[in-house]
């Protein structure tokens, strides 16, 4: 099989998890990496062990073996280089969210339909073997999808000495928890139920107006331990908090949280589907197990078993039951569908992964989320 050639631009937290899980599939190789100065490019690609490296993506977009690019830059930067890269005739696998608005999605997704490469954003919680023997669950055994509900909470942003590039709203948007997190739930829970966010009513909270800055790079979910570190008091504009009803085209309503300062709380995202015949939940911090539950008989618990699900799934499975996969296996399982897809020439309305389409929905849903906590209303999407 000939090996797609990859580009990375970026490679903090998210581009090394990109680079690793796509060295676990045999036909991807990463030939090279862009940072945003040479130094720092060559330092990096020393470490990470690969062979080309650039201090400026647009040099990166030149080298003619290269295929694709994966974007995993900070926010603002996501419309910039994707733009650049479907235009140098690159296939783009972009980190979410698309965009820092529905204005720059918009063109995104434009600028993706008058080319000839594919696009695709991670929304990695799709690909997890659970997640897709619980969509053909609703879909067949549910009955009427009645409720959704849920949450997604982290605790990294707890303390006000907890800081990150995603706290700016110059570097992350105008919308922190929500876009961060919350976009994969909305991404979720849609894919779940075949079902579109209709319209949204929030409440959204700062619990830190202000934060303590300190002195050099600070990496995503790194703690500042020194009490005596420097700090530059920081004025924050985005929330840390927010709680959201909400209404699907299916008729289903809902609700969900999500939280960037809740203890204990670590990457803890929950989504169930109550429906008029049996409900499904899922947690991604317990991946390998899928609750049904009953009115009239025992609740089920249902393990991850490649042996025991249904045969569109497994694939998605690497190891024998009891074996536990998590977190990597879902974003190799996201990156693998989207390359599937380029090699069969296929149509990814066929795939699983998420599209700039899907990209430029979620920038949509969380902008009609933040006018809503504004206006004190219910907003159409």
């Amino acid at each position: 099989m000939k090996k797609i050639k990859v580009g990375i631009i970026g490679s903090g937290f998210i581009g090394e998890a990109h680079i690793e899980a796509m060295r676990r599939l045999n036909f991807i190789e990463v030939i090279a990496l862009a940072e945003n100065d040479v130094a720092l490019a060559k330092k990096r690609a020393e470490e990470l062990n690969i062979p080309g490296y650039y201090g400026d993506y647009k040099e990166l977009l030149k080298n003619e073996e290269i295929d694709a690019i994966h974007n995993c830059t900070p926010n603002f930067l996501h419309c910039e280089i994707n733009i650049a890269a479907m235009k140098a005739n690159k296939n783009v696998f972009s980190e979410k969210p698309l965009a820092v608005s529905y204005k720059q999605a918009k063109e995104l997704t434009q600028v993706a339909e008058d080319s000839d490469v594919y696009n695709g954003v991670n929304f990695n919680y799709r690909h997890y073997p659970l997640v897709k023997e619980m969509k053909n669950k609703i879909k067949n055994e549910a009955g009427n999808i009645n409720i959704v509900q849920g949450y997604y909470l982290q605790d990294w942003l707890l303390y006000d000495t907890d800081y990150n590039w995603r706290v700016n709203s110059e570097a992350g948007g105008e919308s922190r928890a929500i876009a961060d997190i919350g976009s994969h739930w909305c991404d979720l829970v849609q894919f779940l139920t075949d079902s579109k966010i209709k319209k949204v009513f929030s409440n959204l909270k700062i619990i830190h107006p202000y934060r303590k800055k300190p002195a050099g790079e600070n990496k995503t979910f790194e703690k500042n331990k020194s009490k005596e570190a420097k700090f530059d008091k920081i004025s924050v504009n985005t929330e840390d908090y927010g709680s959201v009803l909400l209404e699907l085209e299916n008729g289903a309503v809902g609700n969900f949280t999500v939280s960037q300062v809740s203890a204990g709380h670590k990457n803890d995202l929950f989504v169930e589907i109550n429906g008029s015949e049996n409900t499904y939940s899922w947690s991604q911090e317990n991946a390998n197990q899928l609750f049904i539950g009953h009115r009239d008989k025992a609740n089920e618990i249902l393990l991850k078993d490649p042996g025991i699900l249904s045969e569109k799934v497994k694939k998605d499975c690497y190891y024998p039951g009891g074996h536990i996969e998590g977190w990597s296996e879902g974003l190799k399982n996201s990156i693998k569908d989207f390359y599937n897809c380029i090699l069969a020439a296929g149509d990814p309305a066929d795939y699983d992964f998420a599209t700039f389409a899907d990209g430029a929905l979620e920038v949509k849903i969380t902008e009609a989320i933040l006018k809503s906590s504004r206006e004190e209303k219910w907003v159409e999407v």
